[in-house]
């Protein structure tokens, strides 16, 4: 059996120890990308929205400008989603009638979330908005269907 040279055994010491703390940033990355599709009951009444609308505009605005229309995802699936509990919006718009007031819960679901979880298809994703006080949703516990 050949020796390791002192090099090739702290590069492979140092992959050992990283591994926890590489492991730790990728949970910390996750739960990160997670709260950057949700906006939590604490926002929520941090801010003086009126409404739903200027709700996620001014704590989530990207998440609007996915659904401005551009020749790639210009297709009769590429328009954004809403619901309100459950139910199926007309159109992102309709946020504008909802108020801030009582809401528990808006997240950002992503085009396959929205097709798990609200049996949807859309090319963008939906906002989807809860009055309910809910158990957080995971890949394992889809949604209700109305």
């Amino acid at each position: 059996m050949k020796m390791m040279t002192w090099a090739a055994s702290a590069v492979l010491c140092c992959g050992l120890i990283a591994t926890p703390a590489a492991a730790h940033a990728q949970a910390k990355a996750q739960a990160q990308r997670q709260e950057r599709n949700r906006i939590r009951p604490e926002e929520i009444e941090q801010s003086h929205a009126a409404n739903v609308y200027q709700l996620v505009q001014s704590r989530r605005g990207m998440w609007l400008m996915r659904n401005n229309p551009t020749p790639l995802n210009d297709t009769g699936s590429g328009r954004m989603l809403a619901f309100l509990d459950g139910a199926q919006l007309d159109a992102v718009d309709d946020l504008r009638q909802i108020p801030a007031t009582g809401v528990r819960l808006v997240e950002f679901l992503t085009p396959a979330e929205t097709e798990r979880r609200m049996g949807k298809y859309t090319t963008i994703g939906a906002i989807r908005v809860s009055t309910r006080d809910e158990a957080p949703q995971d890949s394992a516990h889809p949604g209700h269907h109305r």
